[in-house]
């Protein structure tokens, strides 16, 4: 059976929805119910529910707040929200946070029912769309590795991709190394197969090889040849050697078992899996040297003359945005670990000009002043410590006079850390400045009944989840609890000023349920509203 839990803050609401409505009989278990989204989130783990129906407006934790934390950890439940309010705001945040159904109370039975078996329905949909990318999985393996190398696709489409896919592609250098069969189609070939069932079988000459005795990527590629995508943590020269082994190695037991031979050719090395559509280049003109160097053979690329695709254009695989963005986010290690990363690649080509150098220096400052355009207007942030001048145009001037890596580098890390310091300082301001945005909205509005951490978030303009992570570094306190600070202080002030009954002060702070606010009230004085109201006078 499918489970459900309810959550509303009215007991009256909350006991008709668990015992008046028949679940069992429609195909569900009631597993749960709960008061506020707190509560109901302390029974989800445990419940597992497939749906979840619950109230909008609650204390400490309203709906939309349950539904936000629901959909971050539990993204397949299917949430039906409830609300005495026909309100556009409400319903257009439902949308946005992909709840399932949004209903108007009161709602009857057969309503509900409905709108929990179609959540079912879509939720089998998508489980059915699941299974089916799963058995689709090899093809979407084979079009992701024919992009890859073609070089169509950024580092983080490269990363989510291959996560997905679930293809191993680590911190390693990489090359590529090609097999093409001298001929797949002379009238007086050797072989007993024709072109594409030979094609198989190198493919899987290839893999059995690669997977006894290496490490690696091996797929039928679109052309006539196959792919192996090799990659090794070791020295360069020992990666060579290891290469032009396995390709030997391969060479020769095509030969033998399958009575026929192969051209082998083999990229040039790279630092990053990003490079593997350059190293495929690499080992793809060395075929164009077969005419003269002969079928069945190993070809390098390394001898044919030629220098490695990188040096025709140096690709940063937007490095430099990644770069300009942890510089503005403040994060100092991960800057200068990035700008450590692209000099370390540059050290390691051998082909570099100074001219490309300087570019190089262009590119990366390039989407680094944009970032900080607005912040650097003043003119007290024009200058480092050093008396270095931080406008793009006269820094940039300053390139064209470096002569080395270092002095082109060294440039970059100072700029970075006057830039991060400026960052740090604009960031320290901004928090402090919405941190008490909020808690001044919070203390003109607690008396709102349903007023939540999404509400605050949205006056403030920053997400729930910042806002939340604002309170417990700025004020050591979560929000709910700020909120019922709030309340609960100004319901000691008007039960000790004032001849209000509890039902009354109850409404004039936030609750529009007397009983649950007694609870509130007791739980933090100790003292219920009327023995506090009475020790007061």
């Amino acid at each position: 059976m499918y489970k459900v839990v309810v959550v509303d803050d009215d007991s009256i609401i909350l006991k008709g929805l668990t015992r008046n409505i028949p679940w069992r009989q429609h195909g569900f278990e009631l597993v749960g119910s709960a008061r506020d989204g707190e509560e109901a989130l302390e029974i989800i783990p445990e419940k597992q529910p497939h749906v979840i129906v619950t109230d909008i407006r609650m204390p400490f934790m309203d709906g939309f707040g349950l539904t936000e934390a629901v959909k971050e950890k539990y993204p397949d439940i299917k949430v039906i929200m409830l609300t005495s309010f026909d309100d556009f705001e409400l319903a257009k945040k439902a949308l946005q946070l992909k709840v399932f159904d949004y209903l108007l109370k009161p709602v009857d039975n057969q309503s509900l029912l409905s709108a929990a078996e179609r959540a079912i329905k879509e939720l089998e949909y998508e489980r059915e769309m699941k299974r089916k990318v799963i058995e689709g999985m090899p093809l979407l393996r084979q079009r992701f590795l024919e992009q890859l190398i073609k070089g169509n696709m950024s580092g983080e489409e490269i990363r989510t991709n291959s996560e997905f896919l679930n293809i191993s592609l680590p911190e390693a250098q990489y090359a590529v190394l090609l097999l093409k069969a001298d001929d797949y189609s002379y009238p007086e070939y050797q072989n007993r197969f024709g072109k594409e069932m030979l094609k198989y079988c190198i493919l899987n000459a290839a893999e059995e090889i690669m997977r006894d005795e290496y490490g690696g990527i091996v797929f039928d590629s679109q052309d006539d040849e196959i792919v192996i995508i090799y990659f090794e943590t070791e020295e360069e020269d020992l990666i060579q050697q290891k290469m032009i082994q396995i390709a030997e190695n391969m060479r020769q037991k095509i030969e033998k078992y399958l009575k026929t031979t192969v051209s082998i050719g083999i990229g040039f090395i790279y630092d990053s899996c990003r490079d593997i559509s350059l190293s495929y280049r690499d080992a793809k003109s060395t075929f164009e040297f077969r005419h003269m160097i002969g079928k069945n053979r190993v070809l390098i690329s390394g001898d044919t003359g030629l220098p490695p695709s990188s040096f025709a254009k140096i690709k940063l695989h937007g490095l430099e945005k990644e770069f300009a963005m942890n510089v503005k986010l403040g994060l100092e290690n991960k800057a200068f670990s990035i700008l450590d990363e692209i000099e370390q690649m540059l050290l390691e080509m051998k082909y570099v000009t100074l001219s490309q150098l300087r570019l190089i220096g262009v590119e990366i400052t390039l989407p680094l002043f944009k970032e900080f355009e607005e912040w650097i207007s003043d003119s007290e942030m024009l200058v480092t410590e050093s008396g270095e001048v931080t406008d793009f145009y006269l820094f940039n001037q300053n390139v064209e006079r470096y002569q080395t890596n270092d002095e082109l580098f060294s440039a970059l890390r100072r700029l970075t850390k006057h830039f991060v310091d400026i960052a740090n300082h604009q960031r320290e301001r901004q928090m402090k400045s919405n941190i008490h945005t909020a808690m001044d909205y919070m203390e003109k509005n607690f008396m709102v009944e349903g007023l939540s951490l999404l509400d605050v978030a949205g006056y403030v303009h920053i997400s729930p989840t910042y806002l939340s992570i604002l309170f417990k570094k700025e004020k050591n306190i979560t929000f709910s609890d700020y909120l019922l600070q709030l309340r609960m202080k100004s319901a000691m002030e008007l039960l000790r000023i004032t001849d209000l009954k509890t039902y009354e002060v109850a409404d004039k702070v936030g609750y529009s349920n007397p009983q649950y606010f007694s609870q509130c009230f007791k739980k933090y004085t100790g003292f219920s509203p009327t023995d506090y109201k009475n020790s007061a006078t």
